[in-house]
């Protein structure tokens, strides 16, 4: 995995491929497990496979490309009602993604400026620089707060009662946090494996 992974081409299309399994979690589809999986390998590869900042940028970017892709397909739904509309359809389907696949990018880029160890305090660093870009999403350029990975949760009625409480961008960030958490049981699995393979051997 390590030598494809140090491929540009297969480490982008690992991303983007994390980003589009993510977009499941999300209704009417609500596979949330995806995100304990989609989430802390998104951080797992940023913490191994990013030695360059623009790396680190275009890891996020490419993986919110894949997010908003697979999950804001149906605003091109409203541009097939006008004949004068079709043609901006393939833009608005490539250029709204990409450009909301920017604030990812910033997730990513800033948690890469940390020495980010697959430990308790970068799922911290990286979840509060994902939960606050997303929390400026919802306000720079007229606000697009679409799609936040908290909706994912949104028919569990007992997490939905939390809101009243601390309100739609904290839950947020609490379930950022909470979905990363499986990196640090995979960095006590490797070092349990390391050490019975020296043992062994």
């Amino acid at each position: 995995m390590k030598s494809i992974l140090q491929n540009k081409a297969y480490l982008y299309l690992t991303c983007l491929f994390l980003g589009i399994i993510t977009s499941f979690s999300l209704p009417p589809y609500n596979f949330v497990f995806l995100n304990f999986l989609s989430l802390p390998t998104l951080l797992y590869i940023l913490i191994n496979y990013t030695h360059k900042k623009i790396i680190s940028f275009f890891v996020g970017w490419v993986f919110g490309f894949g997010y908003f892709i697979s999950n804001l397909y149906w605003i091109t739904n409203s541009l097939t009602f006008d004949v004068n509309f079709k043609l901006i359809i393939p833009f608005a389907l490539i250029l709204i993604p990409l450009f909301l696949g920017i604030f990812y990018g910033l997730v990513t880029f800033l948690s890469s400026l940390f020495n980010l160890k697959n430990k308790l305090s970068s799922v911290l660093i990286f979840s509060i620089f994902f939960g606050g870009i997303e929390f400026l999403r919802s306000y720079i350029l007229g606000g697009f707060p679409w799609n936040l990975l908290v909706f994912s949760v949104s028919n569990n009625l007992p997490s939905l009662q939390i809101l009243s409480y601390v309100g739609t961008y904290s839950l947020n960030l609490l379930s950022i946090t909470i979905f990363l958490l499986p990196i640090i049981f995979f960095r006590k699995y490797k070092s349990s494996a390391a050490v019975i393979f020296f043992v062994l051997d």
